[in-house]
């Protein structure tokens, strides 16, 4: 007993403090157990109204976890937030569903004033504030049908080009007004950096008293140093929170975060949330993190990212037999077993397709077996996202347009961010007005997108990449909350024909399930029909080269193995990433069928797209660094070429 109140144990999960429906006080959280600890209310309603500091004796004590119920405090209602103690130390309890203190993006606001809401079942009830979701569901899209759009919440809809009411920038309601925009890409399923609520804040100086400061080796004032913005937000966090400052309300942000998914749901858009942990952090908070998201958010997957993953623990949690999970690497054998899974939700989010599109588009040698692995790696069991760019290294424009990094602007000497970029700038570095070079800078970028969406692994694009987006050279700018950290929609009107490109990609992948197959190809002819599943070929039809100096390679598509696509085409795409033009065959299609071109990098788009890419000769010349896609179509004159030959033979 402490005063008027009384302290009784309670049982220890879940984490977390609320006021119950009795009007008692229930505390669970795990302390270091060295010093004092307990909780502290806050009333916000009532003008210098003292806080209310409540010691817990060691009586409630399980392990590290004090739990307990508190009866008896006077008024209780008038209590609306609260914080954790231990010693003189205040901190916000990492299981708050809703944190106060931090609603204003880059604010440096310190620990002991970072509070948690404090939740009133018995005021919540009489409110009836409960979230609807209707009649919501999942879309559960299967990755073969899959393309992810990777976004920053902030950095996607900040800038005042994007278009958006200031009041909705950078917050989800501003994603929400850019939904007819996603739709018309085709965009099946969002994936968000970091959501969850956290101080932007790094290097904050202050929690630290006087003392000499250093700046790049020199000796500076505390005050000239200034704190930097963690603008991408891999860092530990409140991982029970959603951003406040990702909401255009955010007193409200739980539900406004709900109906975002909500909103997306009704439009058959998947939400798949990052997820960052510390190595140090425990299996038992992210477990619980991530069941909370999946339960009170409805989240359709998550994305895991830090160095001590329990990924076994996680893959095999009941909660989590119908939800995606991406990771850099699955250990398959001990996740999977034996077993083949009646849908996969597994796939590996590693840089491998990065990596191999990007030396081939760049014409080094040796890259065309390893670009052909890429191109046709595939599982029954799991998927394999592509992506040619993350939201580390390059934008896509700036792969193109830069052999070297240009971070100096985040103030670590340029040493930050990695120096294997596989990049070239196409003969000038950065910005340039030689129409020559702005010409195969855009080749370059409709060429590595062409191999994005024609690989059979789940395509993924950072937002902004489809219309050339740039960041002027810096490929690593996690403290860039400006113009180069976000998307600069000026450049979609600069570069629509790359955006119309990466338009008629998708509709052409999605148009045929023979680009987008579940099952990996066999290459092989078990359809008994003259022609494998897919096959690949060089200068000369049906004998590609794989040698190191080939640059060239083209992958046939045989249509007689869609079984849903009446029209069962034929495709072709021919990629030449040598620096000069090339003569090549084009394979033999059955008779009565013809080739038509309806993609060039190197040509013109809109004319192919008219019907004006009919082929009448067995070879083609395909420009230096590009692509062209055919299709077979029915050859308007094969019957005229039938009664031609019978008249022959009769007359002979």
């Amino acid at each position: 007993m402490q005063g008027k109140y009384k302290i009784i144990r309670e049982k220890p999960y879940p984490l977390g403090c609320y006021i119950d429906y009795d009007k008692s006080l229930v505390v669970r959280a795990v302390y270091d157990d060295r010093r004092a600890c307990g909780v502290t209310l806050y009333s916000s309603s009532c003008e210098g109204q003292e806080p209310l500091t409540i010691r817990l004796p060691k009586d409630v004590k399980r392990g590290r976890i004090y739990s307990a119920r508190i009866t008896g405090i006077e008024d209780i209602d008038k209590y609306d937030s609260y914080n954790f103690f231990e010693g003189n130390n205040f901190f916000c309890d990492p299981y708050a569903r809703h944190v106060i203190g931090l609603e204003t993006f880059g604010k440096d606001v310190k620990l002991s004033d970072i509070r948690a809401s404090l939740d009133n079942k018995a005021v919540i009830r009489a409110s009836q504030t409960e979230f609807d979701w209707g009649k919501e569901t999942s879309p559960h899209i299967p990755y073969e049908n899959s393309f992810v759009y990777l976004l920053n919440v902030r950095g996607f809809t900040q800038s005042s080009s994007s278009g958006v009411a200031a009041a909705k920038r950078g917050t989800f309601s501003g994603i929400l007004e850019k939904l007819p925009y996603l739709k018309s890409l085709g965009v099946t399923t969002l994936e968000l950096m970091p959501v969850y609520e956290m101080n932007c804040v790094e290097n904050s100086l202050k929690e630290l008293g006087s003392g000499i400061y250093s700046k790049d080796g020199a000796i500076v004032d505390k005050a000239s140093i200034k704190p930097k913005i963690n603008f991408w937000g891999y860092k530990k966090g409140y991982y029970f929170a959603p951003r406040a400052s990702y909401c255009k309300n955010p007193a409200n942000a739980e539900n406004e975060f709900k109906s975002f998914v909500k909103i997306l749901h009704e439009n058959k858009i998947e939400v798949v949330l990052q997820f960052f942990f510390n190595e140090n952090e425990s299996e038992s908070m992210i477990l619980d993190a991530l069941r909370f998201w999946r339960c009170n958010y409805h989240i359709d997957g998550f994305h895991l990212k830090g160095a001590r993953i329990p990924v076994s623990l996680i893959t095999r949690e009941p909660l989590f037999d119908d939800v995606k999970i991406w990771h850099e690497w699955f250990d398959y054998g001990q996740v999977l077993g034996t077993a083949k899974p009646k849908e996969r939700l597994l796939s590996e989010y590693n840089n491998t397709f990065l990596y191999a599109s990007r030396r081939f588009l760049k014409s080094d040698d040796n890259t065309v077996g390893d670009f052909l692995k890429v191109m046709t790696a595939n599982s029954a069991e799991h998927g394999i996202m592509n992506y040619i760019c993350d939201y580390e290294g390059f934008r896509l424009f700036d792969l193109v347009s830069y052999e070297h990094k240009h971070n100096e602007e985040n103030g670590e000497n340029n040493k930050d961010g990695t120096d294997n970029n596989l990049s070239w700038n196409c003969g000038i570095e950065g910005r340039t007005r030689k129409h020559c070079i702005l010409e195969l800078r855009k080749k370059q970028i409709k060429n590595i997108l062409t191999m994005l969406f024609m690989a059979q692994g789940t395509p993924m694009l950072f937002s902004g990449d489809e219309y050339g987006n740039s960041q002027g050279g810096n490929n690593n700018p996690y403290c860039q909350d400006n113009e180069t950290g976000w998307v600069d929609w000026k450049a979609l009107d600069k570069n629509q024909d790359i955006f119309e490109y990466v338009k008629f990609l998708v509709n052409l992948r999605f148009s045929h399930n023979i680009l987008h197959s579940r099952y990996p190809f066999k290459l092989m002819d078990y359809e008994s029909c003259g022609y494998p599943d897919l096959s690949c070929h060089g200068k000369d039809a049906w004998r590609p080269d794989l040698s190191g100096y080939s640059h060239i390679l083209g992958m046939l598509y045989c249509g007689i193995y869609d079984k849903d696509d009446k029209d069962k085409p034929f495709i072709y795409v021919c990629y030449n990433m040598h620096w000069m033009k090339s003569e090549f065959a084009l394979p033999k299609l059955p008779e009565g069928l013809k080739w038509s071109c309806i993609s060039d990098t190197a040509g013109d788009f809109e004319a192919l797209q008219q019907g004006e890419g009919s082929v009448s000769s067995e070879k083609d010349t395909l420009c230096e660094r590009s692509v062209r896609i055919y299709i077979s179509e029915k050859d308007p004159n094969y019957k005229k070429k039938g009664k031609s030959k019978k008249k022959q033979d009769e007359k002979e």
